[in-house]
């Protein structure tokens, strides 16, 4: 085995057989087949049994978007300041399993909505910033950062894999009562996961938290941050939004073939997370980052062409190599910014996510009716552009900071 090899196989070894960063993968996997069994078949629920118009159906993601964006930036400054991840990550667990339990037996629109908004506050940017806690206070682990978070993010994504295919399965077993229910219970056994797994004396005390005192409020530089992260998501979100239509409208494909191409990028990203990690480790993590922007770029630029099937397959894999970057690589280099702060650095390109599905809408929304659907995606293109240059600008802090 040369030594590159060795360095990347070693750097995926360190992650199932540390304790700690075991049990952080163990429990996103958890969390991805609670989320992915639910999320893409809330519209769909909300239509059919709330009777919901489509309206409506997409208002859901709103306020579960901003009320995640404004608590989990509070209290992502608590966790900075008290340097405890776990207590964090328990109630949002917590909250999780209460927020999505009631949904099983709710037919009240209005229910449906706050107890969605009381779920917006979840675990997963606390699980991201305590495993940079770890690699902080693990020195062996340090210089293998990338590849380390590359396949903790990629247990997200397995679990991601298999949630949809389940919760169809269940939907056609058990109706969408079973679905809430089952993603409630998976959200109580990460939480008893966490309990069992995750040891007190496990979590960081040192200098670089609750010794130093974190700064207080939010630096300018993660604004700017949650700025840019929120153009590369709303690219992303944008895809999962009309790249279906693009298939089945313009390409004349059936709907299996939409979940086919989906599936591609999803197997793919299994592959690329750990090897985007472990290159950015190579490479560094800015360089690396800002070449996933502008692949991502790239994509899209290529997606509006009117490209065959094939050449649309080959693009889904190649996404998945930019979702290695953008989705693992670009929360580390959001942790260099800010790293006396990891806490809000993590939630505020985290964060983005929730809220980047809201930008896409109002963006491409009203001109989908306007230009052909397939120019659509330059929108997405110059989003990249945008938020390309404004990391690009960005500084990291001295590496002294980071220990």
């Amino acid at each position: 085995m040369s030594k590159t090899e060795n360095s990347f196989v070693s750097g995926i070894k360190i992650v199932f057989t540390d304790r700690d960063f075991r049990t952080i993968f163990i429990s996103l996997f958890i969390i991805g087949l609670s989320v992915g069994g639910f999320m893409p078949y809330l519209t769909v629920w909300a239509t059919n049994t709330l009777h919901a118009t489509s309206f409506q159906a997409g208002f859901l993601f709103v306020p579960m978007s901003i009320i995640g964006l404004i608590v989990s930036f509070y209290l992502a400054s608590l966790s900075d300041k008290w340097g405890k991840r776990k207590p964090f990550i328990i109630w949002a667990l917590l909250i999780g399993t209460i927020s999505r339990v009631p949904l099983a037996f709710t037919h009240s629109y209005t229910i449906a909505l706050i107890l969605l908004a009381i779920g917006g506050f979840n675990a997963f940017s606390f699980f991201f910033a305590l495993l940079n806690d770890f690699i902080v206070k693990k020195q062996e682990s340090k210089s293998q950062a990338g590849t380390i978070t590359g396949t903790v993010r990629m247990a997200f994504s397995q679990g991601y894999i298999f949630g949809p295919m389940l919760g169809a399965l269940i939907i056609d077993n058990g109706g969408y009562t079973l679905l809430f229910l089952l993603s409630g219970l998976l959200s109580l056994a990460t939480l008893g996961w966490v309990l069992f797994a995750l040891k007190e004396d496990s979590m960081l005390q040192t200098s670089a938290h609750a010794s130093s005192k974190a700064p207080a409020g939010i630096p300018s530089v993660l604004i700017a941050v949650f700025v840019a992260a929120l153009f590369i998501f709303a690219g992303d979100s944008g895809r999962s939004m009309y790249l279906p239509l693009y298939i089945t409208d313009t390409l004349k494909q059936s709907v299996s073939i939409v979940g086919i191409l989906f599936t591609v990028t999803s197997v793919f990203e299994l592959v690329f997370m750990p090897l985007g990690g472990y290159f950015s480790d190579k490479i560094g993590v800015k360089r690396f980052f800002v070449i996933g922007i502008a692949c991502q770029v790239l994509y899209f630029v290529l997606t509006s062409l009117h490209l065959p099937l094939s050449g649309l397959i080959a693009l889904q894999v190649f996404y998945a190599f930019i979702l290695s970057a953008t989705m693992g690589v670009g929360m580390v280099y959001a942790q260099s910014l800010a790293p006396r702060q990891i806490g809000l650095a993590t939630t505020a390109y985290m964060t983005a996510i929730q809220t980047s599905a809201v930008v896409s809408s109002l963006a491409m929304g009203s001109l989908v009716s306007v230009i052909p659907l397939p120019s659509t995606f330059y929108i997405l293109a110059v989003f990249a552009v945008v938020s390309g240059v404004m990391f690009l600008f960005m500084k990291q802090k001295p590496a002294e900071e980071m220990s």
